[in-house]
């Protein structure tokens, strides 16, 4: 739903990518740990390694996410004062 606020719906829309990512990511990485040995020192299958590059990836979009909001809220900030 739209609150006709540009500002606000931006702030929304950068607060709803970085929690989806997080999600996300929680969720490749519960993918990997399943996938995983449970013995030390053997080595990843494929699927998990895969999973953990997902999980990887996954999270840089969420820290994009959280800084270009951070960046955006510093703007804002400034540009009132």
């Amino acid at each position: 739903m739209s609150s006709g606020n540009p500002v606000q719906e931006r702030i929304c829309d950068l607060e709803d990518a970085e929690a989806a990512a997080r999600r996300l990511r929680d969720r490749a990485l519960d993918l990997a740990l399943r996938q995983s040995p449970h013995k030390a020192g053997q080595p990843l299958p494929a699927l998990a390694k895969r999973a953990v590059f997902l999980a990887l990836a996954l999270h840089e979009r969420a820290e994009a996410a959280a800084r270009e909001l951070d960046d955006f809220i510093n703007y804002l900030e400034r540009d009132m004062s």
